[in-house]
């Protein structure tokens, strides 16, 4: 290790053993479909699943319909079961093949509770539920997780699979009140009699973050009281506040579909939060071609291998979501498909397994409780609203990938994190940084460390000021430039012109001026400032008087001051929604004067995703670090998704690691093939032939 900041979280190292290849077999059925459990044979089940290297599963106990598919006294067996006691016989079946399995049940999405208990139903704000109009199958109708009846049968039920059944653990989903909201009467009789404004939108996530905190806590010590060799595991805890959830989770497991409304940036955002928290986390993706409730629908197998690399990349353990069919007969083309791209994973376990994320930076984040970090890629509900509030998913998912595609290795982490880990840390343009967070990040420029801040996130909440000390006096308000394509305006769009020496060798580009698609702050950096101005914005109006001048004297736009770059517009969700070039070469050519040696360094292009994890050495091996090349190329569609189904193979693929470690072999874990390695001033750099969909380089240092 040399004395640069990367980070290795040992919490990481000390991490319970898990499976790596874990299959979710949802389950739902309606009342009206009969012959369920018909074709269901205990013997092909399991053969099915070893042939596709499944080496764990969710099985349903009960599902969102409000149906148990075993014989359950304290929720109705769904009418259709042709099987008695089908959970049973998969539990039995997969114990005795070595599978771990798990028991799934649906909280607080239940259709026979929400029609038998209406007092237990989330009510929005505008005094609705989330029941559909008579006559039309229902979307989710949402429960209210603070009604002490849904939570008794809960427990009952947890009881009663621990009691009959060896399962692995239990499986919850949906632990929360639907939007962190709830006007139900409770709620609003809880909330006054705590003191709370329950119309308080910020009081609301916070009585919400508490409910569920209570939940996961007072079910967790119930299953650890039954059965302590049992897990619970509860769906969506990857959101904020996971700090406070993390001591009562056996695993985070992340829901993730990219191509069934989570796009392919939600994922890398979330997992790079939840893996900070010392919990086993695992990805979720699907086998559909969409999403959930698409059985007929199959990935491309290239999709899909695709898919997993880019979670054991990020030091998760993989899990894909399939549809079991009302007869339970797995499809044996589904599980070849899932097969072949588990069978990848098994090989290359031994490089996975105490495998640790290595991190060079950090995207700070501070939202209330309850939030997303990144935006569903599309909206679930017809009115266009989320599971869960996502107010930082723009910017957060912005500098994600600007990070990304520079290649830089990061964490999400929240406000108490430790920052001095970080050689850099990145502060998004969506969050307010208050005074006692802006004293952390002032102790931690002093200290040594980087930043980038942009616009909202440089602002003193409430006064006209920035609060970074090298950029006091220079807030002169927002700019009043319309945006571009604003014909009529009487103002101009706003235009960002870069500096020549931060261009470089595309200083030609420093005559040109840029848009600003989301318009920026005005910024008056006073003549003898301890600081370099890297871009300027100018304000061209219309409205001049014939013969005066077009344009007003530049504001700064992009400042550095010392370790700080500050970025007067938001970049973030600039960057996220316009994807403009110059931005993210802008952001590169700014990272590069404050972050001057990353770690790796590759020829792949800004597609591909690279990460870097750590092992120990061990009596059979070395120490490791493993570079993950995952190709995405993604195919167009006249759809919003992207399909990654035919990608172009990268060909001669440089990678440089800086590290100090005497390497002594270097291979591609994936092929087997060993890598030629030299010594280049100060990393080990070899070239690999080809990645196809992805690639583990594996750097081992002699023993």
């Amino acid at each position: 290790m040399d004395d640069r900041r990367l980070w290795i979280d040992p919490t990481q190292r000390e991490l319970p053993p898990r499976p790596w290849r874990k299959i979710h077999l949802d389950f739902q059925n309606g009342a009206g479909i009969r012959g369920i459990g018909s074709a269901f044979d205990a013997d092909e089940f399991v053969a099915t699943l070893q042939r596709a290297h499944v080496d764990a599963i969710v099985v349903f106990a009960k599902d969102t319909q409000g149906y148990c598919y075993y014989p359950s006294e304290v929720s109705p067996a769904h009418p259709g079961l042709v099987e008695p006691d089908l959970l049973g016989r998969q539990v039995e079946a997969c114990r005795a093949a070595g599978i771990k399995v798990y028991a799934y049940q649906s909280f607080a999405w239940d259709e026979l509770l929400a029609a038998g208990h209406p007092e237990w139903l989330v009510w929005r704000r505008d005094r609705t539920t989330y029941l559909p109009p008579l006559g039309e199958p229902p979307l989710f109708s949402a429960l209210c997780i603070g009604h002490p009846g849904l939570m008794e049968l809960l427990l009952r039920r947890t009881t009663e699979l621990l009691e009959r059944y060896p399962v692995d653990g239990i499986w919850i989903d949906e632990t929360f009140s639907m939007a962190a909201e709830c006007y139900c009467h409770r709620c609003l009789d809880d909330m006054r009699a705590a003191g709370l404004d329950p119309l308080d939108r910020a009081a609301q996530r916070r009585f919400q973050h508490d409910r569920c905190i209570a939940f996961v806590r007072a079910v967790t010590e119930h299953v650890r009281g039954l059965r302590p060799d049992a897990q619970v595991d509860y769906n969506t805890q990857a959101v904020t506040g996971l700090r406070e959830r993390a001591p009562y989770l056996a695993n985070i497991d992340i829901e993730a579909l990219p191509t069934g409304g989570w796009g392919y940036l939600y994922f890398p955002v979330h997992a790079r939060y939840a893996r900070t928290f010392g919990v086993p986390v695992y990805g979720m993706t699907g086998k559909f071609f969409k999403s959930w409730g698409d059985p007929g629908g199959l990935k491309h197998p290239v999709q899909l291998r695709t898919e997993l690399a880019g979670i054991v990349a990020q030091g998760l353990r993989c899990d894909i979501g399939d549809q079991l069919p009302h007869t339970a007969r797995l499809d044996p083309v589904v599980y070849a498909t899932i097969g072949a791209a588990y069978e990848e994973i098994e090989r290359i376990e031994p490089y996975l397994d105490g495998a640790v994320p290595v991190t060079e930076a950090a995207i700070l984040v501070d939202a209330p409780p309850l939030g997303q970090l990144s935006k569903h890629a599309l909206a679930f509900l017809e009115d266009g609203e989320d599971f869960l509030p996502t107010e930082l998913g723009p910017s957060v998912s912005g500098m994600a990938k600007l990070l990304i595609e520079r290649q830089l290795q990061f964490d999400v982490v929240d406000g108490p994190a430790d920052l001095d880990r970080y050689g850099l840390v990145v502060v998004p343009d969506g969050i307010d940084v208050d005074a006692a967070l802006a004293a952390r990040l002032e102790a931690y420029l002093a200290g040594g460390g980087t930043v980038i801040a942009a616009q909202r996130s440089l602002r003193v909440p409430g006064e006209q000021e920035l609060w970074p000390r090298a950029l006091r006096g220079l807030y002169a308000g927002p700019s009043p430039c319309a945006p571009p394509f604003a014909w009529a305006a009487a103002e101009k769009p706003a235009l960002l012109r870069i500096s020549p020496e931060l261009l470089g060798d595309a200083s030609a580009y420093a005559d040109h001026g840029f848009a600003l698609y989301d318009g920026a702050d005005r910024w008056r950096l006073p003549s003898g400032a301890d600081a370099v101005v890297h871009a300027r914005m100018e304000e061209p109006r219309l409205d001049r008087e014939p013969g005066t001048a077009d344009d007003d004297e530049p504001y700064a736009a992009v400042v550095q001051a010392g370790g700080l770059a500050a970025f007067a517009f938001p970049l973030g969700a600039s960057y996220h929604d316009h994807g403009y070039w110059i931005y993210r070469e802008l952001f590169a050519r700014v990272v590069e004067r404050l972050l001057p040696r990353p770690l790796v360094r590759t020829s792949a292009p800004q597609s591909a995703e690279v990460t870097v994890t750590h092992q120990l050495a061990t009596s059979e091996h070395g120490e490791r670090w493993i570079v993950h090349v995952v190709n995405y190329s993604p195919l167009r569609r006249s759809l919003a998704l992207e399909f990654v189904e035919d990608p172009i193979p990268l060909r001669d693929v440089r990678v440089a690691l800086a590290i100090d470690a005497p390497i002594a072999r270097v291979t591609e874990a994936r092929t087997g093939v060993a890598l030629a390695c030299e010594r280049r001033d100060d990393r080990w750099q070899v070239t690999v032939d080809a990645v196809p969909v992805a690639a583990t380089i594996v750097f081992e240092a002699a023993r």
